[in-house]
């Protein structure tokens, strides 16, 4: 019988090894550069800088965030789809770029965020809730629904398509209630009309909305993720009284089209090292960024059943971007 040695193993394991995706890309050789399409400040950019800073020492190299703003986060998304595929030019997608976008009728995008960008993996997420004037007569989702199917209710959303819309529209549908939307110019001053009690709720981010909730200037009628979220742990999910009704914001990484295989394992792995990490794990809790999974299967998943979900909603409510 022949004996196996330790240094047989290891030569033999070596083929499979050097096989595997994640250890074909060659380390990066310059700084990286994370292109985020959304204004500095917001919880993208703070979730961007956080993950960059833990990957600069990681790598050995510079991850620098740079802001490239405007068309709903498209820009910063040609700049990528335009840069080289050798690794180093990296954007932050979002769900509505991928997903919503390319099904949203009159939705206008000067890129194909499926032919002109690489799914790389997830990053993070943003929890949603349902918010409610101060004064309104419910407090729960029962008593909506009930107020909203026997009187005029008012819902806003910070334009056609946008995540308060949809996620709005979805839940009027599997309540089977009648809104009326009122668009706002964002989420700020629809917050402002809802404190102020000219309009009855709206689907705000977390972050948007958590101090005023906890300040009593609005109700937080229900948390649309799968379990109670630790910031509200006495809201509780929409899921319990609409059974499916889970969502919110998500963002990913992406490189431009033709980024090889072996680049797209090992920023997967990159990214997964560094959200692991606990500090890096406190400090996006502490922004509000909820943990994704970041494969790149799941990744592609989710991008395919977001994008189902979406068209189905829009279809349903006739949502179109004018203009």
């Amino acid at each position: 019988m022949t004996m196996i040695t330790p240094r047989r193993a290891l030569l033999a394991a070596l083929p499979a090894a050097l096989a595997a995706p994640g250890l074909r890309a060659q380390p990066v050789s310059r700084d990286v550069r994370f292109v985020v399409g959304f204004a500095a400040g917001g919880s993208v950019d703070a979730m961007a800088r956080i993950v960059a800073q833990a990957l600069g020492p990681q790598l050995g190299r510079n991850v620098v965030v740079e802001n490239r703003t405007g068309a709903g986060g498209f820009i910063g998304l040609q700049t990528v789809a335009n840069a080289p595929p050798d690794g180093h030019v990296l954007a932050i997608a979002s769900g509505f770029n991928l997903s919503v976008s390319p099904v949203l009728p009159g939705m206008t995008m000067p890129i194909d965020p499926d032919t002109e960008l690489t799914p790389i993996g997830g990053m993070g997420r943003g929890a949603m809730v349902l918010v409610a004037r101060p004064d309104a007569p419910f407090s729960d989702m029962a008593g909506f629904i009930a107020y909203a199917k026997a009187q005029r209710t008012t819902c806003g959303h910070g334009g056609a398509g946008s995540s308060p819309h949809l996620m709005a529209a979805r839940m009027a549908q599997m309540a089977g209630i009648d809104l009326d939307f009122v668009a706002y110019r964002g989420g700020a001053p629809a917050l402002l009309d809802l404190m102020a009690s000219r309009i009855d709720v709206y689907f705000a981010l977390l972050p948007e909305a958590l101090q005023h909730i906890r300040g009593g200037a609005m109700k937080g009628l229900a948390v649309a993720t799968a379990r109670p979220h630790p910031t509200l742990p006495n809201v509780p999910i929409m899921a319990a009284t609409l059974p499916g009704m889970v969502g919110g914001s998500w963002w990913g990484v992406a490189g431009p089209k033709g980024l090889s295989p072996a680049w797209v394992s090992y920023w997967s792995d990159q990214v997964r090292i560094a959200t692991a990490k606990p500090e890096v794990r406190q400090r996006l809790t502490e922004s509000l960024i909820d943990e994704s999974d970041t494969s790149t299967e799941a990744f592609k998943a989710e991008i395919a059943s977001e994008r189902r979900i979406w068209s189905e909603v829009i279809r349903a409510a006739n949502i179109r971007v004018e203009g």
